[in-house]
C-alpha cells in the first residue's frame, strides 16, 4: 500500500500502517463530516431494515448492514465515531449532509469515520453489499493516537507457532479511547494466554470457530459468522483456538 497524508476540505487523514484487504493492511482513511447536525433531523440506523443490531451497551453499537445491488439504505445517523469494516469486495458510496466519500474496499478493508453527519450509503455494484459498522459511544478519537493513525508505528504485535498451529496477534492502531488488533489463527492455531484488563468487543471476519478456555479452567466454544460480535467484561485471561480447518481472523476492540 502507498501510505499518504492528504489534507482536502473533508479532510481525509491517511495513515501509514496498513488496515487494508484481510486487514493485514493499515492504508486507513478518516472521514471527517463538515458539522454536526441534530439527531431529531436525521433516523437512526436501528430503524433502518438494511442495518441488523448485533451487540449494543454504553461502550459500542456493532451493526451488520447488508445493501441489495445497486440500492441504497435510509438516511441514518451515527452521533460518535464509527468504524466501517468491508465483508468481502466492495463498491459503495456514504453520502449525505454535505458529504460524499466512494468506497471501493476489498475484504477486510476498515475505514475511520467521524460521527455527527447524516448519511445513506449506496451500493454501486450488483451484487449484495455486506459491511459491519462499529459506533464507539466515547469516540475514536483518530486525530489523537498512540499508535498508528498517523502517529509512530504500533509495536506491540505477537506471532509464532506452537503444537497446535500458527498465530499472530497485531496492533493496528490505538487512542486515548480504544485500542483495535487483528488476529489471525491458523487452522487448529492456539493464541496464547493474554490478559485484558479492560472490556473489549471481538468481531468476526468471516465464518469463525473458536474454543474459548479463560485462566480458571471455565471454556466455551464461540461459533460466529461474519460480522458477528462477542463482548468481554474486564479483567480476564484467556487462550483462542481455532477450530475450524481454515485460517480464521478477527478484529478486538478494547474500550478504554
Amino acid at each position: 500500500m502507498r501510505p499518504q497524508n492528504i489534507l482536502l476540505p473533508l479532510f481525509l487523514l491517511f495513515i501509514a500502517a496498513p488496515l487494508m484487504a484481510q486487514v493485514p493492511k493499515n492504508n486507513l482513511d478518516v472521514h471527517h463530516p463538515p458539522s454536526r447536525p441534530s439527531v431529531a433531523s436525521s433516523m437512526e440506523t436501528k430503524s433502518d431494515h438494511c442495518f441488523h443490531s448485533v451487540l449494543e451497551n454504553d461502550r459500542v453499537r456493532v451493526f451488520k448492514v447488508e445493501v441489495p445491488a445497486l440500492q441504497s439504505t435510509s438516511v441514518n445517523y451515527h452521533r460518535h465515531d464509527y468504524l466501517v469494516v468491508s465483508l468481502g469486495k466492495s463498491n459503495f458510496e456514504i453520502a449525505g449532509s454535505g458529504i460524499r466519500y466512494p468506497m471501493q474496499m476489498e475484504d477486510g478493508e476498515m475505514q475511520v469515520i467521524k460521527g455527527g453527519a447524516s448519511h445513506r450509503i449506496t451500493n454501486l455494484s450488483d451484487t449484495p453489499l455486506q459491511l459491519v459498522e462499529m459506533e464507539v459511544m466515547r469516540e475514536i478519537h483518530p486525530e489523537r493516537p498512540v499508535c498508528g493513525l498517523g502517529g509512530r508505528a504500533c509495536s506491540d504485535g505477537i506471532f509464532g507457532r506452537n503444537e497446535d498451529g500458527s498465530y499472530s496477534q497485531s496492533t493496528l492502531f490505538e487512542t486515548d479511547t480504544i485500542k483495535l488488533a487483528r488476529v489471525q489463527l491458523g487452522p487448529g492455531g492456539l493464541l496464547p494466554e493474554h490478559h485484558h484488563d479492560r472490556c473489549h468487543v471481538l468481531v468476526s471476519l468471516a465464518q469463525t470457530a473458536l474454543l474459548d478456555s479463560a485462566s480458571d479452567a471455565r471454556s466455551r466454544e464461540l461459533h460466529l459468522n461474519a460480522g458477528d460480535a462477542a463482548w468481554y467484561s474486564e479483567h480476564i485471561a484467556h487462550t483462542l483456538k481455532n477450530l475450524r480447518t481454515q485460517d480464521v481472523q478477527f478484529l478486538t476492540v478494547e474500550f478504554k
